[in-house]
């Protein structure tokens, strides 16, 4: 009986204490797309943890639908942070980014605060954002081809 009791109060201090947690949400609109082939790959990293270049560590991935060359990513309940977003066009659904043989993307892709690097894609610094509790967060990427 007394262990009942205290896994009924473990489990209402734990409902209670994840009801409470703030979250956001966060939506992309995916500007610039070229064509309807393929898919747009999000991913969000949270903290810098793999951007940009490790997506299986992104905290967030998604494969989205083109329709009429346009595609809106929406994420729903979110942790407050800074997060940065990487997004391909992957136009031949090979799920990765193909490049020239000189390393030059050939499929469209853009960052969060639509920076770009000098030589390769842009500090986590200059492509990241804040995201607060409680908050809805709208950003545009345009991508680059």
């Amino acid at each position: 009986m007394r262990n009942l009791f205290i896994l009924v109060v473990l489990q209402a201090y734990w409902l209670t204490t994840c009801a409470q947690t703030p979250t956001c949400s966060l939506q992309i609109n995916v500007a610039g797309i070229l064509n309807n082939d393929g898919k747009i790959l999000c991913s969000v990293f949270k903290e810098g943890l793999g951007y940009p270049d490790r997506p299986e560590q992104a905290f967030y991935k998604a494969s989205i639908p083109i329709k009429d060359r346009k595609a809106i990513i929406d994420i729903e309940e979110l942790p407050p942070g800074r997060y940065a977003v990487a997004l391909l066009h992957d136009e031949n659904g090979d799920n990765k980014m193909n490049t020239s043989m000189v390393g030059l993307p050939k499929e469209g892709y853009g960052f969060s605060n639509n920076v770009m690097g000098l030589f390769g894609p842009p500090a986590y610094s200059k492509a990241s954002f804040d995201l607060s509790p409680d908050r809805q967060k709208k950003i545009q990427i345009n991508l680059r081809y």
